[in-house]
């Protein structure tokens, strides 16, 4: 089994990704709430195993063969690392903001592996 190579922090493209995706579920408060956390907690990497964010996030599996997938597997399997995977937490649900793919690839590689996460809350409950 290979060994995923995580960078240490978040990278500008990936906050951006994760503010796109956050604004099709949030008000755009909590969006800015949210991404200005991301942004302070940007090297506060924590790990989780694959299946367990999977699950935690109540996210499916996308199919192997999955494009996107596929590419973050062969990063992976080549030893290129990958930015850390961005979750948001909001009264009791979790979201993954940024790293769906590397998610999905790295439970493919083993559902144990370790993903390298930055969790933030919102709200009134975190």
């Amino acid at each position: 089994m290979a060994e995923i190579k995580w960078e240490k922090s978040l990278t500008k493209k990936d906050l951006e990704a994760a503010k796109e995706f956050l604004t099709l579920l949030f008000e755009p408060k909590e969006v800015q709430k949210a991404v200005a956390k991301l942004k302070k907690h940007k090297d506060d990497v924590i790990e989780f195993k694959a299946k367990d964010v999977l699950r935690a996030s109540d996210t499916q599996l996308l199919p192997e063969t999955n494009k996107d997938v596929r590419s973050e597997f062969v990063k992976m399997v080549k030893g290129k690392p990958l930015v850390p995977v961005s979750l948001v937490r909001l009264d009791r649900q979790l979201f993954i903001a940024d790293g769906y793919h590397r998610t999905c690839a790295a439970y493919y590689l083993d559902k144990d592996s370790q993903v390298h996460c930055v969790l933030i809350g919102i709200g009134d409950t975190t």
